[in-house]
Parts: structure tokens; sequence; C-alpha cells
């Protein structure tokens, strides 16, 4: 991602140690304005390490971070316009939903009128008075994403936002995201709901152990990967899963159970299939999903 004059983010050599292990080493990337950007990794990647720092709850090791093109350690205003919804956001149990929205309010300056469409927008307007600490996991996760709406007029960091809500608050905020990145915002998203990350987000940071793996266009990322389908009597399909997952080919099944392989692994996985005695009675190709690109890389 290359900086530009609408770039609103810039990570440089970026590292984090805790103790004698390291949790991010030497990421750079940046952020431009009005996207959606995908986090993604496996656990333990630094997903959560690297929006931390990026949200200033955390000093990273080593490295910058520069916010609006300042430098968020040196300046306290440069953080100013950026909003987070990951762990360490300060919000206060004892206090009810509408004393912590206020409270983060009077720090970024929204108005009472934002306050309630922040909440209008996650939902949890009905529940304005209820002291934080009473709340259900999925509604502490909806106040935490109006808080960051309210403060992040220019960026917004959400991680695991879909966390704990039901499915129709989760595409309520599936459209939030959509309606801030119209607005200019740029919202970072880490989640492990690929499907979400691929439907959402143009443009993708992929962590591997701490290290950049790769950052870019979604679509370049994926790239012009297709998979085969490969058909075969109903019976055979777990057991040819088996064989080709033991052969070392990356196989999964789709919705009919039929076993699934990256293309240029079909003709490998087909003459395995045969010499075991199982049928390939047909081969339907198709476009690779983000999920599955990401786990062939990994």
């Amino acid at each position: 991602m290359d900086s530009s004059d609408t770039t609103i983010c810039i990570a440089e050599q970026i590292s984090h140690s805790y103790g004698p292990r390291s949790a991010l080493t030497d990421i750079s990337f940046s952020l431009p304005q009005g996207t959606v950007i995908g986090l993604v990794g496996a656990n333990g990647s630094g997903k959560s390490t690297l929006l931390r720092i990026l949200s200033g709850v955390q000093r990273p090791s080593s490295g910058t971070t520069f916010l609006f093109g300042e430098n968020l350690a040196d300046s306290e205003a440069a953080g100013r316009g950026l909003g987070a919804a990951v762990d360490g956001t300060a919000l206060w149990p004892g206090w009810s939903v509408r004393q912590n929205l206020r409270y983060i309010a009077g720090l970024c300056g929204a108005t009472n009128e934002q306050i309630d469409d922040a909440a209008v927008l996650v939902d949890i307007a009905a529940e304005m008075k209820t002291r934080l600490r009473r709340l259900s996991l999925g509604n502490r996760q909806r106040v935490l994403l109006a808080a960051a709406i309210l403060a992040g007029t220019r960026i917004v960091l959400m991680d695991e936002p879909m966390n704990g809500l039901d499915p129709d608050t989760r595409q309520r905020i599936r459209e939030v995201i959509i309606m801030l990145a119209g607005q200019g915002r740029t919202v970072l998203l880490s989640s492990h709901d690929l499907h979400d990350v691929e439907s959402l987000c143009s443009q993708l940071i992929v962590l591997d152990d701490g290290h950049l793996m790769f950052a870019g266009q979604t679509a370049d990322f994926v790239g012009a990967s297709t998979m085969t389908i490969l058909r075969m009597d109903s019976d055979a399909t777990s057991r040819a899963q088996m064989l080709l997952t033991d052969a070392g080919i990356h196989c999964r099944r789709d919705s009919t159970g039929a076993p699934v392989v990256f293309t240029h692994e079909a003709t490998a996985a087909t003459r395995i299939l045969t010499t075991a005695g199982i049928s390939v009675l047909a081969a339907d190709e198709r476009h690779a999903t983000l999920e599955e690109k990401f786990h062939d890389r990994l």
C-alpha cells in the first residue's frame, strides 16, 4: 500500500515483544482514506497487538505510527479522529451506556444527537440507562462499536466486531461499516470471518506469526486462483477427502459434500482417487475464495 495524499495512517517498521516472545516484527504499511481494509491472520499472529498499537493503547517496542501526518507517540492531537473498538479501550462498567458514550463524546466533541445516532446504528438505544456490567457480551460489544463510531470521525479500528452478535445485528454492523467508508472514513477490520472480510474489504493486511505476509488489494491476494470440484458418488466423498489430505493436497468439501481442490492440483488428485478405486464423474471449476487462498498461503 503506497502512501499518497489520501493516506491517513502509516506504520513504519513496527515491532513488539512480550518479554522474550516476539509478537510483531518489522511491520510496515499504509491505510488510505475512505477504504475498508481487512486485517487477517491465524490466532497469535499479532493482529490484536497491532490494533492496540495503532489505537495508541499500547506502545510498540520499536517503530513509528503516523496518523494524519503526525507521530502518534509524540502528539496528543494525532489520535483525534480515531475510534477503536479493541481490547483495552476504556469503558466504565459501573456507568450506564449513555454515561459511557457521553464521556467519549466529550473527548471527541460529539453532540447528544450524534450519541443517539450511534446508539441506533448499533442497536443499543434500548439499553442507554443500563449499567455496562449488566449487559450481555453482545451488548457490550455494541457499546464499544458505538464509542468507536463517535470518536472515529476519520478512522475506525475494529477487532472482531461481530463477536457475540446475533445474525440480524451482524448484518447491521456490515451495513454500518459500508456506510462509514462511504462517508470517507477508513475502517480497519480484524476478523476471523473471512467471508465478511472478502465481502467488505477492498484491501487486505495479512499477518503470519508476527510478520507481514501481504499488504495490498484483496483481489491481488486471491489472484486468478481457481478451485476444482470433484464430483463422485456421495458415499465416496469422506474417503476421498481423507486420501487427498493424507497425500498433502489442500482439500475441503463443498455444500454437497464433494471434495474441492485447487485446480493446479486437480490432475494429481484425480490420479490418487482413481488409483484408490474412486471414480471422478465430473470436474467443475470456480474462482477461489479468500478463505481458501488464505489457508493455502499460510
